[in-house]
């Protein structure tokens, strides 16, 4: 089915496939607008930050730059998705806030709170009522494309706010972002509907994660963001619960979970891995797959592409999961677009 064309066409009337192939062309759209702007995003003076974002695209796009700046990050990394803001924000604090739609109600409570406590904040929307009240207070907003699933739009969310961070000292190697584009150009052309799924990675990759519910595992410094990535586009494209955790956490209790043999014909262990693994995150994850496959589990390691820079090895994992949700989603007879629940759950907490 995943090799009939015109049905995937049918089922994916909101066009996921399209903006998913887009996904490089998104970072280049960031990159030239931020050489326009970049003068008019200040330089703040401050001693520590707080990330303010939630969901499948902000939040997702924060799991991201944490993994990603994880080495050379200057202050401790603390991102919030809750309403009232923790106690230790205050006049040198520097608040990063991101909402795609400009309109999330936690976002919204957050920049209020913010406003009352530092007046360093850097915005991240693609409009809505937070783009406009930023605007009239004088606070700095990157404004990103709008139109999309914010989940969608999470590359558009992460490289405005990597390009925000570097207005603030924060090292960002922009050869490693002409790299991860480059790759990611090669990649999709492996991955686009037109290829069958005997040569695909995503539609094999999909095929597999169907009919088990996968327990997902990362790793710090990594691969724990893109986990998590999987995790949410599971649930959003393909309609499907997922669970997701980091090694080496799990070896301390989750792992004696798989004692339960019960679930091994329901569940799928699904290891998110890197060529360059420190050699005791790649023994953890090899002993893992062991002790799995000796309980009788079905398990999975994902693989970059390529084994370019850390960016690149990101995205391209990012760009693979991504494509494989939606296949997934065609799979299952879902329009990878549609959230209705979601939609339901805003008109009632609106009652």
């Amino acid at each position: 089915m995943l090799d009939r064309f015109e049905i995937l066409k049918s089922l994916d009337s909101g066009g996921m496939l399209k903006i998913t192939f887009q996904m490089s062309d998104q970072i280049e759209e960031i990159l030239k607008a931020f050489s326009r702007i970049k003068d008019e995003i200040p330089r703040f003076s401050f001693s520590q930050i707080i990330f303010l974002g939630t969901g499948g695209g902000s939040r997702a796009a924060l799991d991201l730059l944490h993994s990603y700046l994880f080495p050379v990050f200057p202050y401790p990394f603390y991102a919030y998705q809750g309403y009232n803001l923790p106690g230790f924000v205050n006049r040198e604090t520097l608040a990063v806030l991101l909402s795609h739609s400009g309109e999330t109600e936690e976002s919204l409570f957050q920049f209020e709170e913010a406003c009352s406590k530092t007046s360093k904040i850097l915005i991240i929307s693609g409009g809505g009522r937070l783009t406009q009240l930023a605007k009239k207070l004088g606070f700095p907003c990157f404004q990103v494309p709008a139109g999309m699933e914010a989940r969608s739009a999470m590359p558009y969310l992460f490289f405005a706010t990597l390009f925000g961070l570097a207005r603030q000292g924060i090292p960002v190697k922009e050869e490693e972002i002409l790299e991860t584009i480059e790759f990611l150009q090669k990649e999709r052309e492996l991955l686009k509907e037109e290829i069958p799924t005997s040569r695909n990675p995503a539609k094999a990759l999909a095929l597999k994660l169907n009919g088990r519910i996968p327990f997902i595992y990362g790793a710090y410094g990594f691969s724990e963001g893109i986990a998590e990535r999987l995790r949410r586009q599971l649930a959003e494209n393909s309609k499907m619960l997922a669970h997701s955790n980091i090694v080496p956490n799990m070896h301390h209790d989750e792992i004696v979970g798989f004692e339960d043999k019960s679930l091994k014909t329901k569940v799928i262990a699904v290891l998110i891995r890197d060529f360059f693994e420190e050699n005791r995150i790649r023994k953890r994850f090899d002993a893992t797959l062991e002790l799995l496959e000796e309980k009788g589990f079905n398990t999975l390691e994902v693989f970059p592409l390529n084994k370019g820079s850390k960016l690149a090895r990101m995205f391209s994992l990012v760009q693979l999961i991504d494509y494989s949700s939606i296949y997934l989603a065609l799979l299952r007879g879902f329009n990878p677009r549609d959230v209705f629940i979601i939609q339901k759950l805003k008109e009632r907490m609106k009652e």
